[in-house]
């Protein structure tokens, strides 16, 4: 393991150094932009990355700007790429909420059946409340926080039937290495393994762990349906990516370059929901196609899983004493 990390660390510094070295080349009036996304080049996130923030930026600085986009981790994982953001190595980066352990109100996104829906996630991160969080986040990292991006809704799967909330007691369940993460499978019944999405395939097609969650994209691109064929569509967690730019990037820009990456920002966001909010049904007949089944929990079953994250709750109102609050507003929010 400890080989793998040091290639994988090196691959991804020469990767860097060659960028930079890059950039060195360019002419003083051309300023190559980094932007590293760690999903991958056809996640929807990705996809808008290349289909609206670099051509709209590009444009619309004549060409003063170019945007170099790194997908699939090229640049880093997660936390490789914050930390090279908050660095400078990297100028912009597309990652999740890794930075919740120092930004508490970053882990937001993994509260439990927070969200009605993924209409009513999008107009939480997008609106007044994302914002609040965003700035939260800005307030303490040398990060500016451009906009809020979809992840996906996270759903469970097993080779076992899984269709109840009663069917979760005693399935070996793979989940990340997050703490609500792991209470959530817990408070279900489930038994809790702890491994990074790379090991996850081998182990259920070995059968080490019985089912996993992750959103049905991510599901599709692992080929998880190959082992795993029933998904109960939970919908638990909507969570987030952030498009995130270095601080001293930022500042260096001028007030209208600085409009005009807001601006790309925005639509960059915007298509990006577009993107999966349509990727979703698709999925699900993808996964229909390969002999898979979805099952949505009926409202009484809805609710049922909802009150067993109540001890979750209790303990997230304890450790924070802007959650409940913040947890009210997102509900009553239509």
């Amino acid at each position: 393991m400890k080989k793998r990390y040091f290639f994988k660390t090196l691959i991804a510094s020469v990767m860097l150094l060659s960028v930079v070295g890059c950039n060195e080349q360019a002419p003083a009036s051309h300023k190559v932009v980094k932007v590293s996304s760690v999903v991958a080049a056809t996640h929807p996130s990705t996809v808008a990355l290349k289909e609206v923030f670099k051509p709209m930026i590009e444009e619309k600085t004549k060409g003063r700007f170019q945007i170099d986009v790194y997908d699939s981790g090229q640049l880093g994982d997660e936390k490789q790429s914050f930390d090279y953001t908050r660095q400078g190595i990297i100028d912009l980066s597309v990652l999740g909420t890794v930075m919740w352990s120092e930004v508490p109100k970053m882990s937001v996104p993994d509260f439990p059946f927070l969200f009605k829906n993924v209409a009513h996630a999008r107009k939480i991160y997008q609106g007044e409340i994302g914002k609040e969080i965003a700035d939260s986040f800005e307030s303490s990292q040398p990060i500016k926080f451009l906009a809020w991006m979809p992840n996906g809704a996270r759903v469970f799967s097993s080779s076992k039937p899984l269709s109840t909330p009663e069917q979760f007691k005693g399935l070996k369940m793979r989940m990340p290495n997050n703490p609500i993460h792991v209470k959530v499978a817990e408070l279900l019944g489930a038994n809790v393994a702890i491994m990074s999405l790379g090991e996850v395939f081998s182990a259920l097609e070995q059968g080490v762990v019985d089912g996993q969650d992750n959103p049905l994209s991510t599901f599709v691109q692992q080929g998880f349906y190959s082992v795993n064929k029933n998904i109960y569509e939970t919908n638990h967690m909507i969570s987030s990516l952030e498009l995130l730019a270095n601080s001293q990037f930022w500042e260096s820009l001028s007030d209208e370059d600085k409009a005009v990456f807001l601006e790309a920002a925005q639509a960059t966001s915007d298509k990006s929901w577009d993107l999966y909010q349509a990727s979703i049904e698709a999925d699900k007949q993808f996964i229909a196609e390969k002999s898979g089944k979805v099952v949505t929990p009926s409202e009484a079953d809805k609710a049922l899983l909802v009150e067993k994250m109540r001890p979750l709750y209790d303990d997230l109102y304890k450790k924070y004493d802007w959650a409940k609050d913040l947890v009210e507003r997102i509900r009553n929010t239509d």
